[in-house]
């Protein structure tokens, strides 16, 4: 288990002044690293041994945003680990223990030369001591790719858009992805399944489509149709 506090800053806020998606994902991020740092599997370890972890996919559900200058407590522990992969779950609250949001994720250690996914060896498996314990009694499932859509957004990945891992920042897939939807809406349950990576230079299409007042967005390759991720938001 690790345990990690900070406030809200402007940066985190949207324009009705209350924690973004942008916001929360940004600090998870953040927090997932350094707890996988305390343990010696942090950013300073990792590129040593050419590896460095990749996420497939989130499942956030917000109960409440807080405003600026609010102040976030934020637990964090593997629930599950083998030998190719990994789930991380948070449990973010307030200084009342009122619970703001419960996060769900993936994770995999890839190769940084072979871009092939690397086993996860023993000595990691005993440092992180997974904790059977998860928040979501339904763990994330495929996101299938909808049949048409109705509105596109069209993107090329830019220097600023990019990571250590050289491609596009997972951050980044949600707030593009939002720029295709019809309303400027707060939403309390995003997933995001992540396919392929986006690289710099890369000409990237959104493609959304709405059903029962749930979008899905397909991030796809503009040239090679080639599918990166799908992002769903939900009330």
């Amino acid at each position: 288990m690790f345990n990690y506090s900070f406030k809200v800053q402007y940066v985190d806020i949207d324009s009705n002044g209350t924690l973004s998606d942008y916001g929360l994902l940004k600090n998870l991020q953040e927090i997932a690293c350094l707890h996988a740092d305390s343990l010696g599997f942090g950013l300073k370890d990792t590129p040593q041994n050419r590896l460095a972890w990749i996420i497939l996919n989130w499942k956030i559900k917000f109960i409440y945003r807080p405003a600026w200058n609010s102040n976030l407590n934020v637990k964090t522990w593997v629930s599950y680990m083998d030998n190719i992969s990994c789930n991380r779950d948070f449990e973010i609250t307030d200084d009342n223990g009122k619970q703001i949001a419960i996060v769900t994720s993936k994770w995999v250690l890839l190769d940084i030369d072979t871009h092939h996914i690397a086993k996860i060896t023993s000595e990691a498996q005993a440092a992180f001591e997974p904790i059977c314990d998860s928040l979501f009694d339904v763990k994330p499932y495929k996101i299938k790719e909808p049949l048409y859509y109705d509105s596109s957004f069209e993107y090329t990945i830019l220097k600023r858009d990019i990571d250590t891992n050289k491609h596009l920042n997972n951050i980044n897939y949600v707030m593009l992805a939002k720029e295709t939807l019809p309303v400027d809406d707060i939403f309390s349950n995003i997933e995001v399944m992540y396919k392929h990576q986006c690289v710099l230079g890369d000409k990237i299409v959104f493609l959304c489509h709405e059903e029962n007042n749930e979008y899905l967005v397909s991030v796809k390759n503009a040239d090679t149709d080639v599918l990166h991720a799908i992002v769903k938001f939900a009330k």
